[in-house]
């Protein structure tokens, strides 16, 4: 039994370092905004008013032009009423079946949360590969599924994550390397 729990122990602490959701100092410049405040914390992201009053949508975009991108791999942390999505962007290698280099930036990007749907509608644009898996969530995470409906043309992606329970949404980008973060807590 000491031994399994060790065991259990080890590989938790494996998973919650490698992605980074621990939050260890790091030397990138974080940016970002929670939809329960009006105001952006960073220049080029803004809020988008709701169109009626009973919507409470939640949006979170970067103006960034950045092409020949890919999202090569999703790294998923889960605690018990949080869940950290990392999506790590690399260049696109169109002649090979491995992933390219690290990007220093990220392409730009869209993320619109509907508490009412419980559904994060997420676009990407300046993505000419998106490689990853999508990763598989058990019965009792915040999330249920991250799908595609449709694509968009040769340069962007449509993707959703759907949620289980209402939840706080937050998004930002992280540089050097470049990746987008998606932070979604249990309210």
């Amino acid at each position: 039994m000491k031994k399994l729990s060790l065991s259990m122990f080890i590989l938790l602490l494996f998973v919650a370092c490698e992605t980074g959701y621990k939050g260890e100092p790091n030397s990138t410049k974080e940016e970002s905004v929670s939809f329960t405040t009006n105001k952006p914390k960073a220049s080029y992201l803004e809020y988008k008013e709701p169109l009626d009053a009973e919507s409470l949508d939640s949006n979170f975009s970067s103006e960034t032009r950045e092409d020949g991108l890919d999202i090569g791999t999703i790294r998923v942390s889960e605690k018990k009423d949080s869940v950290r999505l990392v999506f790590d962007n690399y260049r696109w290698n169109l002649t090979s079946e491995y992933l390219g280099e690290k990007v220093d930036t990220v392409g730009s990007y869209n993320f619109d949360y509907s508490p009412e749907k419980l559904l994060i509608t997420a676009t990407l644009d300046g993505y000419s590969a998106f490689s990853a898996q999508l990763p598989k969530f058990n019965k009792d995470s915040i999330v249920e599924e991250i799908y595609f409906d449709e694509s968009l043309d040769n340069n962007g992606y449509k993707f959703y994550i759907k949620l289980r329970y209402d939840s706080e949404v937050k998004v930002f980008s992280l540089k050097n390397p470049a990746r987008i973060v998606v932070d979604i807590t249990l309210l």
